[in-house]
């Protein structure tokens, strides 16, 4: 790239030819003029995102950067923050099953203290192929209707499983409708094709209607292949 600028004095007459070759220099906002961003809570604790999840500060670095934290609580309060109020926020009410609740929780907020995107962790027993197995279950995804489309689900899974990866899982499980398989295989999640049998309150057995999934959260991890038993109810 050419140099628009020379060292030394020059002539008038050559300034002038110059300026009659080149045309007058335009000046523009330069990438230190952009308006500083946005101060996010002081009390969040922010986490990087792993290598493997897209994150909105790769593409443009001059957005600010998601700042995930750990969640002290999450109550119907807070789902409402993010989704409003309603019966059924996830869509999940037709499968007739019962689910645990999240142990462990990571949301996102925006500059006003509202939380904007969630995600919950809580280790879950089963058998795959006669395998028993200790996975960390993931769900409780969501992020508010007005802040989709901007990366925030990246960030606050990927910070989940991060911390997933700290606790030592090398596996990671979740649950979804099918629409959303799209998103969850761009979060390093593989789809599960074996029957899943999960347990319901009072004994009972039922086959997973939901679309299983799980990702990869150490070096050489697998799934092993044969029927899958979740020696516990759903999260």
């Amino acid at each position: 790239m050419s140099d628009h600028f020379s060292s030394g004095a020059q002539s008038a007459e050559s300034q002038s030819a110059e300026r009659r070759r080149t045309g007058p220099h335009l000046t523009g906002p330069q990438p230190t003029d952009a308006t500083p961003t946005d101060p996010r809570p002081t009390d969040a604790t922010p986490f990087a995102p792993h290598p493997t999840v897209p994150h909105p500060t790769d593409a443009t670095p001059t957005e600010p950067r998601v700042a995930v934290e750990r969640l002290e609580q999450y109550s119907r309060a807070e789902q409402e923050q993010i989704l409003g109020p309603g019966a059924d926020p996830y869509g999940v009410a037709y499968t007739g099953l019962t689910y645990l609740p999240k142990e462990i929780h990571f949301g996102v907020r925006a500059a006003d203290g509202r939380l904007v995107a969630h995600t919950g962790l809580r280790p879950l027993p089963l058998t795959a192929g006669g395998t028993d197995l200790t996975v960390m279950g993931v769900g409780g995804v969501c992020v508010a209707p007005d802040r989709r489309g901007g990366g925030l689900a990246h960030a606050v899974v990927g910070a989940a499983l991060d911390h997933a990866r700290t606790l030592g899982h090398r596996r990671a499980l979740l649950f979804c409708r099918p629409p959303l398989v799209t998103l969850y295989r761009g979060l390093g999640f593989r789809e599960v094709t074996q029957e899943v049998t999960v347990e319901q309150p009072e004994g009972r057995l039922a086959v997973m209607p939901l679309r299983t999934m799980w990702a990869p959260l150490a070096a050489g991890a697998d799934w092993p292949e044969g029927p899958v038993r979740l020696r516990s109810l759903p999260m």
